[in-house]
């Protein structure tokens, strides 16, 4: 059976947007995990054919360790998930006076910072993954409480205290990629979305980031988002993750993105659709 790498362990969101994928796709899969989002990229065309990570969330915007592995990897997004988020607190306390220590992963924290915000003097311990905050407070130390996700509640653990939802909004969301080594065929009856990274070809160049917009509003194209992520190689020197509605074998966007690779490096990871279009 294919194998599909997930960051994880069991009982993650990353974990049941993967479930969704399987389920929609209907495909065969089975799921392996790992408890980085590095180490997910890492086991893709190895020791599993398909890896699903986190892109982007309602509340705290773009996971920056992934948009960073994809301009490091070769790897296409072939599909898209969207789930909704919401979290709880569990402590091992009976009251909330008491906590002196709380785990919470990394964009987790983000997403509760109003909660988080009334514990001025209690140490937040930066986690990897939700399941391995979970992991921390079941080992029962006493004053030491984690954000978990709030599906989580439902498994049989007894904390002695446990807050039902405390995510910034109940409208919070998740965007899933879903990563490969080849890309999907094109499809003309999908809605499709695409994203490609550009390197600005000279640093020092005036209005570089105008000149490419300028090349897709005169195509008439729709940028879903576009964000600035520093190349780690210079100071100043940066690449632009971008979203554009459409697919990259459509005339404007081909001849868009022709343009635009005269003067700068274009690296296209993929075109997709939202899973279930």
């Amino acid at each position: 059976m294919d194998q599909i790498a997930t960051l994880g362990a069991m009982g993650t969101f990353s974990e049941i947007a993967t479930k969704k994928y399987i389920e929609v796709s209907n495909k065969k899969l089975e799921i392996s995990y790992y408890p980085t989002i590095r180490q997910v990229f890492k086991a893709i065309g190895q020791e599993c054919n398909l890896g699903i990570v986190p892109i982007e969330n309602t509340l705290d915007g773009f996971v920056q360790r992934t948009l960073d592995l994809l301009l490091e990897s070769d790897f296409y997004i072939v599909n898209e998930i969207i789930i909704p988020i919401q979290f709880s607190f569990v402590a091992n306390s009976q009251n909330i006076s008491d906590i002196e220590k709380i785990y919470v992963q990394f964009k987790t924290r983000g997403q509760c910072y109003n909660f988080l915000d009334e514990f001025n003097q209690i140490k937040l311990i930066t986690t990897e993954s939700n399941s391995e905050s979970f992991s921390q407070v079941k080992k029962g130390h006493i004053a030491e409480g984690a954000i978990i996700p709030r599906h989580l509640l439902d498994t049989k653990n007894d904390f002695s205290l446990c807050i039902d939802n405390v995510t910034d909004s109940e409208h919070n969301q998740t965007r899933f990629i879903v990563l490969a080594k080849s890309k999907d065929d094109y499809e003309i009856d999908k809605t499709y979305k695409t994203s490609i990274i550009i390197l600005e070809g000279v640093a020092d160049q005036a209005g570089v980031l105008s000149k490419i917009l300028n090349e897709f509003s005169t195509k008439n194209i729709n940028l879903k988002s576009i964000i600035s992520r520093p190349t780690k190689q210079e100071l100043g020197k940066y690449y632009f993750f971008i979203d554009i509605e459409g697919h990259k074998d459509e005339e404007e966007i081909r001849e868009a993105l022709d343009k635009i690779r005269k003067n700068n490096l274009v690296k296209i990871l993929g075109s997709y659709s939202l899973l279930g279009d």
